[in-house]
């Protein structure tokens, strides 16, 4: 009996030791790799402490929970026990979800473009000293010589028997110019008025006159481009500007990077027309894309535009909505009838299948032809030669549209829904709270804002993410301020409750104290220290979304202190964004409420709830006062008084 007890245990604490130091994370991603051989650590002084202790090499893997190629190289690598056990023998391996810890990965993503010149990605792979120093950067890496890649275990093997005085030598040079290039002092320069114009004539030569969107492929959607574009088109009339979103925005929506059949956006397209999208779908990407659509449409009545904003919030609550707030995202990969993981599975179509089950459904058997047709899945077989993504193939629609959209969703549910990423991020559950209230979903917005706050905003403090049930304990980082901010601010424009002002204020005061340190705006408030950039990247820049919450927070206390920070801030980096301002559209918002001025009306709640929730002019902002007419004032001075809400409706439509 003893000896039967003895091998139980036994079998126990091996089974269980198969487990690594992720099991415990509140990342998805971390715990997608919490069984692999690899005897990974998350980023901790308990990793790098056993690093110097036992004088290591460290092995940095960043990625995130619905990253393809993140996925590939953990099934080819990190689950094969031969990687393992050179990883384990020479390295102390160290994985990071770049979603939970951007800035360490903005910081080796910077590494990768100064020491590759040019751009990285994920997964993220890194070779560091001991003490931390990078000595390797690179993406994805096959396990063996592929791709014109040496392959993991080679390079594994090389830098491990390699001369260490050597890697010490070089990890200090990179490390050096990597930290020159982040504490690189420009010479201050006034931000010039003509920056936007100069932006959208390279707009303009980017364009693709033919598919529309901005270079060849891959295409992302550029929401925030897309956005700057509009406010041109408000504040000038500028036809080319609108010619530009109007298109692009129309061929997204008529596009297979559009789920034709949920709603929702996949996260880019892999070709030039739109038509074979990557099939992750982020909360980020919907979010923005709403914004944009909500104005566009507000701009062109394009009744597809509204269709396009309802389903697609509708498809947000169905597969990321969970007790008032957001999970982040889904993968691309779905399992097949074998089990196996195959990128856009549960999206796409066979032709010979999908007219099987709709004429099966009582739909006539020429109707379900050309429902289908006009949906793209023919013969033609437009993915990988033998399915087809949908995407809308002709303007005229058929007969029982409807009927055959939703019989084709129930096709899709017969299969598995990809793995969905449950974490809840505070900056990304933000952007979409202010796309619901510009979407005019003004209740359902204010819900999951009053539930965000309760959730991530404790004794003062928040922070950045959590995985339900657990209480979030990463601190905020400045994404998390800026695009809260902006929400609590577009809560109060709608609902003119004076608890999100407050709020708001307070928010905004906290992201300047927390992250503004001698000159310079950090990521993050932990002991890594990364700045951060104003150029837009996966999403728009946070730190130039937390300059226009210092500018409206300027005039409210009317602190000119504020605005200095804003104009220091961008002199900082105009030499860059004077270089190149396409890249820096949300940076270009900035440069035009200074220019043509943000114009607040103030006036009591009663008044102010006459008025419209926007206006032909795109930066104008309500603020409660005991004013019995209306006071319209900018960041320098007011203009005028008027009587009444019409009054107010022609100032603001008319200016220009």
């Amino acid at each position: 009996m003893k000896f039967l007890i003895l091998i139980t245990l036994i079998l126990f604490f091996t089974e269980n030791s198969m487990a690594n130091h992720l099991k415990n994370s509140l990342s998805p991603y971390l715990l997608q790799h919490k069984d692999n051989p690899v005897d990974w650590y998350g980023w901790s002084k308990e990793a790098f402490d056993k690093a110097k202790k036992e004088h290591k090499l460290i092995f940095l893997s960043i990625g995130y929970s619905t990253c393809h190629w993140c996925h590939e190289m953990a099934h080819e690598s990190f689950e094969d026990k031969e990687v393992a056990k050179v990883l384990n023998k020479y390295y102390v391996s160290i994985k990071v979800d770049k979603e939970q810890m951007p800035h360490i990965d903005n910081f080796y993503q910077l590494g990768y473009r100064i020491v590759n010149k040019k751009s990285g990605g994920w997964p993220l792979t890194i070779i560091l000293t001991p003490d931390r120093k990078p000595i390797f950067f690179a993406t994805y890496i096959p396990k063996y010589a592929e791709y014109g890649s040496q392959g993991l275990l080679k390079i594994l093997h090389t830098y491990a028997t390699y001369d260490r005085k050597k890697l010490e030598i070089k990890g200090e040079a990179i490390e050096n110019a990597i930290k020159a290039y982040q504490t690189l002092q420009p010479k201050e320069q006034k931000i010039e008025n003509t920056l936007a114009t100069k932006a959208l004539k390279e707009y303009a030569k980017t364009f693709d006159t033919k598919y529309k969107g901005f270079g060849n492929h891959p295409k992302f959607p550029q929401a925030s481009t897309l956005n700057l574009l509009l406010d041109i088109y408000l504040l000038n009339g500028n036809k080319s500007a609108l010619k530009m979103a109007n298109e692009t925005l129309e061929a997204m929506a008529k596009g297979g990077i559009y789920d034709q059949i949920n709603g929702g956006f996949f996260r880019y397209s892999v070709s030039r027309d739109w038509s074979i999208p990557h099939f992750e779908k982020m909360l980020y990407t919907n979010a923005e894309l709403l914004c944009v659509y909500a104005k566009a449409y507000k701009i062109t009545k394009n009744r597809r535009y509204k269709e396009v904003i309802d389903a697609t919030i509708k498809d947000m609550d169905r597969r990321f909505l969970h007790n008032g707030v957001f999970y982040s995202a889904s993968n691309a990969d779905s399992p097949d009838k074998n089990n196996k993981e195959i990128e856009g599975y549960f999206f796409i179509y066979k032709p010979e299948n999908a007219l099987e089950y709709l004429t099966a459904h009582h739909i006539a058997k020429q109707t379900a032809k050309e429902g289908l047709k006009y949906f793209g899945i023919t013969d033609a077989l437009t993915f990988d030669g033998e399915s087809c993504n949908p995407q809308i193939t002709t303007e005229k629609k058929p007969k029982d549209l409807e009927k055959i959209k939703k019989l084709l969703q129930k096709l899709q549910e017969k299969r598995v829904y990809p793995f969905i990423d449950k974490k809840i991020n505070t900056a990304w559950n933000a952007l979409m709270i202010t796309a619901e209230f510009k979407s005019g979903y003004d209740k359902k917005a204010k819900n999951s804002l009053d539930r965000l706050l309760h959730l991530m905003y404790k004794s003062g403090e928040l922070y950045h993410q959590t995985l339900l049930p657990h209480k979030a304990t990463q601190l905020g980082l400045l994404e998390d301020y800026a695009f809260l901010g902006e929400s609590l601010l577009e809560a109060y424009q709608v609902t003119l409750e004076t608890k999100y002002l407050q709020l708001f204020k307070k928010i905004v005061a906290q992201s300047v104290q927390k992250f503004y340190k001698n000159g310079r705006w950090r990521e993050s408030q932990d002991s890594f220290i990364t700045y951060a950039s104003i150029e837009d990247s996966n999403y728009k820049s946070a730190l130039a979304t937390n300059l226009n919450n210092l500018l409206i927070l300027s005039e409210i206390e009317n602190s000119r202190n504020l605005q200095n920070i804003v104009k220091k801030t961008l002199s900082y980096f105009a030499a860059k964004i004077d270089a190149n301002p396409a890249y820096f559209p949300t940076a270009l918002e900035i440069v035009l409420r200074l220019k043509n001025d943000i114009l607040f009306i103030k006036s009591n709640k009663g008044n102010l709830k006459k008025l419209p929730l926007t206006f032909h002019y795109p930066f104008v902002y309500k603020y409660i006062t005991q004013n019995k007419k209306y006071m319209i004032c900018g960041l320098q001075s007011c203009y005028t008084e008027l009587k009444n809400a019409k009054e107010v409706k022609r100032f603001c439509n008319k200016r220009e």
